[in-house]
């Protein structure tokens, strides 16, 4: 192991698995608090983003229904999607239209027990690792150690929700 670190000084986590990420601890709502990114053109689209929760629920057949309502501007949108789980590849979720491939990382490993780190890759290739919250309030030292962490992996492009207007409630989305 000492020889990886040498070369890799900071590991990302394993990923929990789907069996663990589909139970009750992980489901309701997220607030997005920031994310990191290796190339900074990947960060444009989150740049008009104010503010972001995620929904988790479980589905049908093995899956997960992720509804976002962000703030882009001074409106709330809404977006849905469905990720589907495979036994056989126990620690992905893919988006139902495969273009999405997603991990889960616990927010130990950035030592926050009621944070994820989200990572997305997509059909571009462009990845991100996002950053969420049990609540809307995040102390400081979790998002310097998320950003330090992410540096460390060489995700160096870095942003953080402004939070300037506020979350949107459930029925504000259009």
């Amino acid at each position: 192991m000492l020889e990886t670190q040498v070369m890799v000084p900071c590991l990302p986590p394993v990923p929990l698995s789907t069996s663990v990420f589909t139970t009750d601890e992980y489901m309701g709502s997220w607030h997005f608090v920031a994310v990191a990114v290796w190339d900074e053109d990947d960060l444009k689209s989150f740049e008009t983003t104010d503010s972001s929760v995620l929904h988790i629920q479980r589905g049908e057949n093995d899956t997960l229904t992720v509804i976002e309502r962000a703030r882009v501007g001074d409106q709330c949108q809404k977006n849905k999607w469905t990720y589907v789980t495979m036994p056989l590849m126990e620690h992905f979720l893919f988006r139902s239209d495969y273009n999405t491939i997603a991990l889960v990382w616990d927010g130990k490993f950035i030592n926050c027990s009621s944070c994820i780190i989200l990572l997305f890759v997509d059909e571009d290739e462009a990845t991100s690792a996002m950053l969420f919250a049990r609540s809307e309030k995040i102390p400081d030292e979790v998002i310097k150690e998320f950003k330090s962490k992410m540096e460390c992996v060489y995700m160096e492009d870095f942003a953080q929700a402004p939070l300037k207007q506020g979350y949107c409630k459930l029925d504000e989305a259009a």
